[in-house]
């Protein structure tokens, strides 16, 4: 039988019931305290009750949703996150609101707005701390393993089609993909997996990235967008917003440094079009020592610019977004205020424990 440590290794969601853990925390009921994130003390929505159910998700640090009943009846998902000191997201936060301030004057005659969108996060100590849950966002890893899947029962079905009875074959990770192709080109070099990763020569790396690059089609993301509106006009709209989301977090991220953009780290509102940065714990290029190193909008991907089905409008919106903050002096000074926070943080963050 699986120990639960075992078992939460597996890439699955597991529960957990609240009442087995903290039968306190079950008890508490009709409290006074605002939900975290709550900015507004006159009328802030109250913490009712807590959510018996807790489900842990399949990633590295295993954290842990749960749900914050509401005095106004509504239930409040949040992500509890250990093993990790969230006071930079949290500035990183308050940076993005001053960058949604900055496009207001812009935004009186642009539609869609130019916008970041954004969520409380609040450090609960220099370990751990709540994340609001971005509700009605995809991870791009899921429209990614979706495309893998319908690919694998299509193959089934023409071999079903040649009179062949074989079941559908499972969806390989992207790890297997890349192993499966890195070797063999390792090989045709004299070399082998068990050489250390850092000496696998460039060459044959950038080479084996063009390969899974052109195994996977570059407007798949369009093509998602496309099949999520019912309209021409929601269409328009949809891409629209996405050209504009995606060139705003791709400038703020450049600024910042920010890192580890894998396709659970970056998340779209298929209703909005709207793109959600999560985990901002890789900044000010804390990535470059990573063997895998991934920033906007230097190392965007052909779906990314492609995304809107027209290229040129992400380019222009990209040209827009950076050359709009430098008219605003007003609001460059704020940014600056806003730095020193962040550097702050980042100087905390980075003193010896």
């Amino acid at each position: 039988m699986m120990s639960l440590q075992q078992r939460s290794q597996k890439r699955a969601s597991y529960l957990l019931h609240l009442d087995e853990i903290s039968p306190r925390l079950v008890s508490m009921t009709t409290t006074e305290m605002a939900l975290p994130g709550e900015v507004s003390a006159s009328d802030a929505v109250t913490i009712q009750s807590v959510g018996n159910t807790i489900t842990i998700l399949p990633t590295k640090t295993k954290p842990k949703k749960l749900f914050f009943l509401g005095s106004d009846g509504r239930n409040y998902p949040y992500l509890f996150k250990g093993l990790e000191d969230l006071h930079l997201d949290e500035r990183i936060m308050q940076f993005l609101s001053i960058v949604n301030t900055m496009f207001t004057k812009i935004n009186q005659q642009e539609q869609p707005h130019f916008h970041a969108r954004h969520y409380s996060v609040t450090p609960l100590g220099t370990r751990s701390g709540l994340i609001q849950w971005v509700d009605g966002a995809t991870p791009l890893f899921g429209l990614y393993k979706r495309w893998q899947q319908r690919e694998a029962v299509l193959q089934a079905q023409k071999v079903q089609d040649s009179f062949q009875q074989q079941p559908v074959p499972p969806v390989p990770r992207p790890s297997e993909l890349y192993y499966s192709r890195i070797g063999p080109a390792l090989k045709a070099v004299g070399l082998s997996l068990d050489v250390t990763r850092r000496d696998w020569p460039l060459s044959v790396m950038k080479d084996v990235l063009k390969e899974l690059m052109e195994t996977t089609p570059s407007n798949l993301l369009a093509k998602e967008l496309w099949c999520s509106c019912t309209t021409p006009s929601e269409w328009w709209r949809v891409t629209q917003s996405y050209a504009r989301s995606t060139a705003v977090m791709s400038m703020v991220g450049y600024i910042i440094g920010l890192g580890d953009r894998h396709l659970d780290n970056v998340l779209i509102d298929m209703t909005t079009g709207e793109v959600v940065h999560i985990d901002y714990n890789v900044c000010f290029e804390k990535g470059g020592v990573y063997k895998c190193y991934t920033r906007p909008p230097r190392d965007l991907l052909a779906g990314w610019v492609e995304g809107d089905g027209c290229g040129g409008a992400f380019v222009l919106r990209c040209i827009l977004t950076w050359w709009q903050p430098q008219m605003e002096v007003e609001a460059a000074v704020v940014m600056l205020v806003c730095w020193s926070l962040v550097v702050m943080a980042l100087v905390k963050a980075l003193e010896p424990r």
